[in-house]
């Protein structure tokens, strides 16, 4: 069996089965809000649920069909690459699985599963590390890489994700709403990264704007959460489209590049853009596309000085003057990628119904505050304020007032 063949095959039913759905799920959200509108809130459920579905049976499909090519192929260090990596992902799952399930139990358990989670992921990240400095020391003669370079480079992008995370507000970590959200856009941009509209020789792609579940993602809960989906994103992209030799390539060209990806929703986190009157519906595009060219920057340069350091001996130096002339040249793939995520976000952020319930869903732009006029229902998963668990002054004022009849009538 050609499991090449069928891996690209498979990703263009995927192409249409998630267009299908996307376009089934718009037709019934609009039908079920016109006619049905008290039933929103359990379409949201259903839709969550069928996207997490759809998105985990691609992901388990396209995985096995990977490594059985790889397997056909005769090629043992590059499935020696694939387990440990397989073995990290498998740890995050796992991790957010006990993340949310200790969240009944409090908020402390939550804690301890992070941090369980999170020593088990500096086991695996260094696990990878030593395989791929094995693999290099066999194939690494080839490339000729430059390892002095892509080290430096490396630890500045490794030094500007750390800023860029503590640039983000400070969440609560045991939030059960941001995990699943950021299980589902993982899910959803890794299952869209398979369509492809071209691909190319050396690695890198033209997506079905792959990257926006992600970026929506960090709109709505904050840059802190959304580096750490990136990152997490960034792992899963080795799986599917694996060209790595060196550690610090590894680095540079997944785990940083998509990581910037994060910075997306920062400047709608600070509400940096605050038009008021027709002007204020932009606020959000205004914010979204200043996130978007800022993420796709720092994507860019991480992925130039990858091929500059690392792969720079496949550059065609007769038709290049220089070697980042054609690394610069080769990647500006990424911009495109990421005009089609940024017309597409555009297009969602334009409509009022999608950004009214992105409001709703996230926790951007509401602060851990006590409010005297309104009574705030308990939330069972953090201690934020959502449109969904306050009660109108009116209801107030009717339940104090139902209290006090209750009152006098015992009295009487």
């Amino acid at each position: 069996m050609d499991f090449e063949q069928l891996f690209h095959d498979v990703s263009f039913v995927l192409l249409y089965l998630a267009v299908a759905l996307v376009a089934g799920m718009i037709i019934t959200a609009v039908l079920v809000y016109f006619f049905k509108k008290d039933k929103m809130s359990v379409f949201k459920k259903y839709a969550i649920g069928i996207a997490t579905g759809f998105a985990i049976c691609a992901f388990t499909l396209m995985t096995y069909l990977k490594a059985e090519g790889n397997k056909l192929d005769g090629m043992p260090m590059d499935n020696l690459l694939f387990i440990p990596i397989i073995v990290e992902i498998a740890i995050v799952l796992a991790g957010m699985v006990a993340m949310l399930i200790c969240s009944l139990f409090g908020k402390k358990p939550v804690k301890i599963a992070a941090i369980a989670t999170g020593v088990a992921l500096i086991g695996g990240f260094i696990a990878i590390m030593v395989e791929m400095s094995k693999y290099y020391e066999i194939v690494g003669e080839p490339y000729d890489a430059d390892l002095v370079g892509l080290i430096v480079s490396a630890i500045i992008f490794m030094a500007l994700i750390i800023v860029i995370y503590f640039l983000g507000d400070k969440r609560s970590i045991s939030d059960t709403r941001s995990i699943v959200y950021g299980a589902v856009a993982i899910a959803m941009s890794f299952a869209l990264s398979y369509i492809k509209f071209f691909e190319m020789p050396q690695g890198g792609s033209l997506t079905f704007a792959s990257l926006l579940p992600l970026m929506i993602y960090c709109c709505m809960f904050g840059t802190r959460r959304g580096v750490i989906a990136c990152l997490v994103y960034g792992v899963l992209q080795a799986v599917q489209d694996p060209w790595i030799i060196h550690p610090m390539q590894f680095l540079l060209d997944y785990p940083l590049a998509f990581g910037m990806i994060g910075v997306s929703g920062i400047f709608i986190e600070k509400n940096v853009f605050r038009f008021s009157g027709k002007l204020q519906r932009f606020n959000n595009v205004f914010g979204f596309t200043c996130g978007a060219l800022v993420a796709v920057i720092g994507r860019f340069v991480c992925h130039v000085l990858s091929g500059v350091f690392a792969f720079h001996t496949w550059a065609d130096l007769e038709s290049y003057s220089t070697v980042a002339a054609y690394s610069m040249a080769y990647n500006s793939f990424a911009f495109v990628d990421m005009a089609i995520a940024l017309a597409a976000g555009i297009m969602l952020l334009l409509s009022k119904t999608f950004t009214t319930q992105m409001a709703k869903s996230g926790d951007v732009g509401k602060n851990r505050q006590s409010v005297s006029v309104q009574e705030i229902e308990e939330d069972d998963d953090d201690d934020f304020v959502y449109p969904d668990d306050v009660k109108s002054a009116s209801d107030v004022e009717n339940s104090v007032s139902n209290a006090a009849n209750d009152d006098s009538n015992e009295e009487l």
